[in-house]
Parts: structure tokens; C-alpha cells; sequence
């Protein structure tokens, strides 16, 4: 495989919201970065806005809608013709819909799009990502996770209820720690983030896009220049290894994390009350208070060895990987 002079990143939806501001900041520290969006024009939209705001940013798009099997296998494809080493894996796009929908497979929309899409593009990037060791994956999660259980992976992966946007968030820690299971001894690291209460396009199928409920989201939430921090925190710190161990790592900062959510008996309700007060209280204080990004517990099923090797096995079955 070719040298490249810039370590070279992805970010899935970084043409809009948290993506965009973190594929910023990494073309800030001088990072090829590749904005993999389901929409070109926006896509190119974002890359001119990097580029303004960062002058000789080195930014690329690449065409990506995680809805369908094809055009994930296509984006691989397309970033593999390159023969570049890959560096950073950011898998940050999201959707939040209570329409039903389901893919060829029978995968619900946002089971889909939240985690299978990313679990196959990750999959199909394993070369690239060994190229480019030592890499990390990093997967885009959400308080959400506290709030979902997934005893039965195959009812998640193939039913539409049972894949609300919750569960798809906790999907994604089980695949983070799970990927770093089977991957660190590649040279791949993998970690979970939680970017906290951000003001984003997530929200645009939501009751919270219509006032007065969009108004206080404003207020409450966080831009997402903001909700990038934590993101980017999680793409570049670095990540020490001691050997004979398996370090499962979920970044988060904030208000939540002063109230227990270290600790996987933690009482989801206080985190997400703090959540909401989160970026006021940053705000206000001049980032003086919850500011800081550190290492917390994930939901206690996140853990569970059993759900997420399953979860792996499945989703490898309908995507036609092995496992």
C-alpha cells in the first residue's frame, strides 16, 4: 500500500452537525480527512466550509448512505481504490424516526443506519485500518444507552420497535467493546463516545424541531462545535494498553458524569436531568465546570461478553462477512 505524507481519517455524516465540526478539528491537526456523506452536494458543501475555516485543509467526500448494504459496500470500495492507509475510523452518523422502514435484509431503518451500516463499513475496512496501525475506531453513542437493553440481538437486528434509537446507541458500545476484543491485537483500537445534550440535525424528525420545544433544545443543548469535543477527544487522546488486558473505554464528560454515571449502577435519571444542564452550566462559567472529557462505565449489559459476540455473528451473517 502507497505512503501517505497526512494521517488519513473518516468521519460518517460529517456533512452536517457533530461530523462537520470534528472532521474540522481533525483537519485542524493536519489530517486527511474524507466526509463520507449520503448527500455529495452537502458533503462538498462541508468540505468548502472546513476549507474556510481551515485554509489548506486537505478534506475529500466520499458518498455514503448507511440505509443500504450496497452503498456501504460501494463506500469501502471507493475508499480502498485509494490505497491509503487509514488512520481513524469516526462513525458518528445517526438518525431518529418512529417511522417504520426496513432494508432487503428486514433491518429496521434505524438499527440500520445507527449500527449495522458502521459495523459492515468497519468490517470491509479492516485492511485499511491494519495499514494505518496503530488506528482507532471510534463509535458515536448517547446517554440513550442507558435506557435500552438487548437481551436478544436477533429480535434488535430484524425487528423495528426493537430498534429505537436507544438500543441502536447501546448497539454501538457492545460493537466498540467488542471490536476491541477481536481487533486490538491488530493494532486497532476501539472506543465508544458520548458527545452529551447537543442542539443537531438528530433532532429535525423530532417533536423538538417544532417550537416551544425547539426553542428550549436551543437553550439547553449544546451546539455542535461543542458536542465535537468530546468526539475529537476520543479520536486523538492516546490510548495506553497494558499487556494481557482489554481496555473497554466510553468517553463522556459533563454534568451526567458528576452524578454517578461512572459507576454502571448509576441512576440514568439524574444523568439525564444533569445533561440538560450540562451546556448552561459550561456556558455560563466559561468552560470553568463540566468541561473536562474522561473515561466512564457504560450501562451494565454493554459488558456482557455473550450479547455482543451474538450481536457480531448476526450482523456478520446478514451483511455476508465472516464472522
Amino acid at each position: 500500500m502507497g505512503t501517505q505524507e497526512k494521517p488519513v481519517a473518516i468521519v460518517t455524516g460529517s456533512n452536517t452537525g457533530i461530523g462537520k465540526e470534528t472532521a474540522l478539528s481533525l483537519a485542524k491537526d493536519g489530517m486527511k480527512v474524507f466526509i463520507a456523506s449520503r448527500n455529495v452536494d452537502k458533503g462538498r458543501e462541508a468540505a468548502s466550509y472546513i476549507r474556510e475555516s481551515c485554509p489548506g485543509a486537505d478534506v475529500d467526500v466520499l458518498l455514503l448512505d448507511l440505509s443500504t448494504l450496497e452503498s456501504v459496500r460501494n463506500c469501502a470500495t471507493q475508499f480502498k481504490s485509494r490505497n491509503l492507509p487509514l488512520k481513524l475510523l469516526v462513525n458518528n452518523a445517526a438518525a431518529n424516526s418512529s417511522e417504520p422502514w426496513y432494508t432487503p435484509e428486514g433491518v429496521g431503518r434505524l438499527c440500520m443506519v445507527n449500527y449495522l451500516g458502521h459495523y459492515v463499513l468497519t468490517r470491509l475496512l479492516e485492511d485499511s485500518l491494519v495499514a494505518g496501525a496503530p488506528s482507532r475506531v471510534v463509535n458515536v453513542s448517547s446517554i440513550m444507552s442507558r435506557y435500552a437493553r438487548l437481551s436478544k440481538p436477533e429480535k434488535f437486528l430484524k425487528e423495528f420497535d426493537c430498534g429505537k434509537y436507544s438500543a441502536t446507541k447501546l448497539a454501538n458500545i457492545l460493537f466498540s467493546f467488542e471490536l476491541q476484543r477481536r481487533w486490538q491485537g491488530k493494532g486497532i483500537q476501539a472506543c465508544a463516545v458520548d458527545p452529551g445534550a447537543v442542539s443537531s440535525d438528530i433532532w429535525r424528525n423530532s417533536v423538538f424541531n417544532k417550537p416551544p420545544l425547539s426553542w428550549a433544545l436551543k437553550v439547553a443543548f449544546a451546539p455542535a462545535s461543542d458536542g465535537a469535543v468530546p468526539v475529537h477527544h476520543a479520536a486523538t487522546t492516546p490510548l495506553k494498553t497494558e499487556p494481557g488486558t482489554t481496555p473497554l473505554r466510553l468517553f463522556a464528560r459533563g454534568g451526567f458524569t458528576w452524578w454517578g454515571v461512572t459507576s454502571p449502577n448509576s441512576i440514568p435519571l439524574l444523568g439525564l436531568l444533569a445533561a440538560t444542564f450540562d451546556w448552561p452550566i459550561r456556558c455560563l462559567s466559561k468552560g470553568a465546570f463540566f468541561s473536562k472529557v474522561v473515561e466512564v462505565s457504560a450501562a451494565r449489559q454493554a459488558y456482557d461478553e455473550k450479547v455482543a459476540s451474538n450481536m457480531w455473528s448476526l450482523s456478520a451473517s446478514i451483511a455476508g462477512l465472516p464472522d
